[in-house]
């Protein structure tokens, strides 16, 4: 596979993840993904759990539950790391993956999409 073709994959599977990816679990998108892109070796679990820590840690920047300072904090990584992650330049490596993962389990921000108080 091509750099193009895995970076044109990567993008859409972060789309996905964020669309869609907040009412399923990882292992639902996962057979999703693979179902949908038919990359059976291409990618691995590791790598596709990568890409959807980090499109739930974009959310959880953009509606500002974390910062990019406490995701610096989080993670033990320079500014610039952080960077690439975020672009996509970069996988998480499993250490990484692993402080997402906590992460996104700590804050449960797909399981309240309202904002408002009823």
């Amino acid at each position: 596979m091509t750099i193009e073709d895995q970076d044109f994959m990567m993008r859409q599977i972060k789309l996905m993840a964020k669309g869609i990816g907040v009412f399923l679990d990882i292992s639902s998108l996962k057979e999703l993904f693979k179902l949908e892109f038919s990359f059976d070796d291409e990618l691995t679990d590791p790598e596709i759990e990568g890409i959807i820590f980090l499109a739930r840690t974009e959310e959880l920047i953009d509606k500002n539950l974390l910062s990019r300072e406490e995701l610096e904090e989080v993670l033990n990584t320079s500014s610039e790391r952080i960077d690439q992650l975020l672009s996509s330049q970069a996988q998480p490596n499993g250490e990484e993956r692993e402080k997402l993962e906590q992460l996104i389990d700590d804050k449960q921000y797909w399981m309240d999409q309202d904002d408002t108080d009823y």
